[in-house]
């Protein structure tokens, strides 16, 4: 047996992951959560963990004001208009930067946020439906219902991040 202790603002991040999961479930102090698993779950714990590990995780960006740190977690997409870089996030509403895209692709690729399109960078972990288009292009719902595009020159690299890319 595995025992694992999380905040409860943790087991958040991953309550859907544990749905199917023979996990048992008890409550400590401080806003804690005790999970135990069996030793036969411990590649499934590992990658669940690991997701929490990521969205913990902080950046820090150039606005035009100053200096602005970011949860990896709290970033939905990225969106470039023009000359302008927006984050858009969470908790913290939108936000202009300096980073170019390709800079942030760089930087970000890590933290599963892949390029989608010309002007989109998306969070990986934010994608709730991916729908199938004509033109070979598919559309995808985030969390919140935000709805974005994944044009066909960038398909290939989305599937493959996904894990879905098919045999090479």
């Amino acid at each position: 047996m595995i025992k694992v202790i999380l905040d409860k603002k943790d087991l958040k991040l991953i309550e859907t992951e544990l749905e199917n999961e023979p996990i048992i479930q008890t409550t400590l102090e401080d806003d804690q959560i005790a999970l135990i698993v069996d030793d036969l779950s411990y590649e499934r714990i590992e990658k669940i963990l690991k997701k929490i590990t990521v969205s913990r995780k902080e950046v820090v960006f150039e606005t035009h004001s100053g200096w602005v740190r970011l949860y990896i977690g709290d970033i939905l997409y990225i969106e470039s208009f023009g000359s302008q870089i927006i984050i858009h996030t969470i908790k913290n509403g939108n936000i202009s930067i300096k980073q170019t895209l390709y800079q942030l692709e760089n930087i970000l690729a890590n933290f599963h946020i892949i390029r989608i399109g010309k002007s989109f960078l998306v969070n990986l972990s934010k994608v709730v439906y991916i729908h199938s288009r004509m033109n070979a292009k598919l559309a995808l719902e985030l969390v919140g219902g935000i709805k974005l595009e994944v044009t066909r020159s960038f398909v290939k690299s989305f599937k493959n991040a996904l894990g879905i890319g098919g045999v090479k």
